[in-house]
């Protein structure tokens, strides 16, 4: 019951968690066949397959999981002679990264930023807003995010923040050397999508930026600017609703297409 309550801790916070559970066991096991553990990202766990040297071995192959956003069947020797423990039997182990949502992070809550996230909320996205304002300022744009960082500078701040790989950016700051800044950073993180906001001549500017500081093309290709599919409107919750779409579209692996076109192609 201890390990149900806590992926339903996990799910109503939004946290991606693996699961650990042991399916196959030889010798004498701390643990038997069914024992289960969860293992989040950050290294904590709930629950235990038996503890010592053999727990931290599958805490690590857990986390490289939730990385990986997949799944593994390991096996592991638990070595008298290696721990305090008298067992020495081997176990196998099923492990299984749960994304409980995908992760969202706006770096930049102004008008766009504060509808993507209102967008984000409704669809199940956990979210993260970053900015160098101060949040009372822009507290109608935030309030729905999951977190808000305050940095002093988008590059070093956004480095800085320990971010699980295959994340969801928006780069939408107030201003072009912001939106420098804060695109250099997120190109340093695994991402599923990175958008920014921009006209053509800002997007060209930075990235040829970007290329003079050593980033390269395959990169800068992996933008998507101008950001959003072309739906029209202009006002920041069509903005918003518009790369919301794209966002989704990658998601799901979507093409972007009218349902009656795909329809109407396979007919005969």
């Amino acid at each position: 019951m201890d390990i149900l309550q806590a992926q339903l801790k996990a799910q109503q916070d939004k946290k991606t968690y693996a699961l650990v559970t042991i399916v196959k066991t030889e010798g004498v096991t701390p643990r038997g066949v069914g024992s289960k553990m969860i293992v989040f990202a950050d290294g904590s766990s709930a629950g235990t397959i038996g503890g010592g040297v053999l727990e931290k071995q599958v805490i690590r192959d857990a986390i490289q999981c939730i990385r990986d956003r997949g799944k593994t069947l390991k096996v592991y020797e638990n070595r008298a002679d290696e721990s305090d423990s008298p067992c020495g039997g081997i176990i196998t182990a099923y492990i299984e990264a749960e994304q409980v949502a995908p992760k969202l992070v706006v770096c930049g809550a102004g008008h766009v930023g504060g509808c993507l996230i209102k967008l984000g909320t409704m669809l199940g996205y956990h979210i993260t807003a970053i900015d160098t304002r101060d949040p009372e300022t822009i507290a109608d744009n935030i309030k729905q995010a999951d977190s808000f960082v305050q940095v002093e500078d988008f590059y070093q701040g956004i480095k800085a923040l320990d971010i699980v790989p295959g994340a969801f950016y928006l780069v939408s700051t107030y201003g072009h050397a912001q939106d420098g800044e804060a695109l250099a950073a997120v190109l340093e993180k695994e991402a599923a999508y990175v958008g920014m906001l921009g006209s053509l001549i800002k997007i060209t500017a930075l990235f040829g930026k970007l290329r003079e500081k050593g980033y390269s093309e395959e990169q800068i290709a992996a933008v998507n600017a101008p950001v959003g599919l072309q739906i029209g409107g202009e006002t920041p919750p069509e903005i918003a609703l518009a790369i919301m779409a794209e966002m989704q579209m990658i998601r799901y692996g979507g093409t972007g297409r009218q349902g009656k076109e795909v329809l109407r192609s396979s007919l005969p």
